[in-house]
């Protein structure tokens, strides 16, 4: 039986490459960064870009919820420092996106590109 599927298999995959690659030959990929995005460094500043987009307002949102901890814990002292510690996240998180942008800076530096 496995025999059979293998003999079948050998006969069939050549030909799905084949077809593949006659209907490939119409087909025309286009970048998905966008423009002339073709070298390390022009990659790395579109990930940063797309991490400062994102990072920024998630950010923000996370100082308004570790706020809004801090100020409904009531004086339970649990929730309260649930609420730093979501702040002091948030603003390390903030930190790390900054520091990925100067690191990206110095590394192209360094390479002199």
């Amino acid at each position: 039986m496995v025999k059979k599927l293998m003999t079948g298999a050998a006969l069939i995959l050549p030909g799905i490459a084949l077809a593949g690659t006659a209907f490939a030959q119409g087909i025309v990929l286009t970048n998905p960064l966008g423009g002339n995005c073709n070298d390390l460094n022009c990659v790395a500043q579109k990930v940063i870009g797309f991490l400062w987009l994102i990072a920024i307002p998630i950010a923000s949102i996370m100082v308004l919820v570790g706020g809004f901890q801090m100020m409904t814990s009531a004086g339970d002292p649990e929730k309260f420092s649930s609420g730093k510690k979501t702040l002091t996240y948030a603003a390390i998180g903030l930190v790390v996106i900054l520091l990925a942008g100067g690191f990206a800076s110095f590394i192209k530096s360094l390479f002199g590109a």
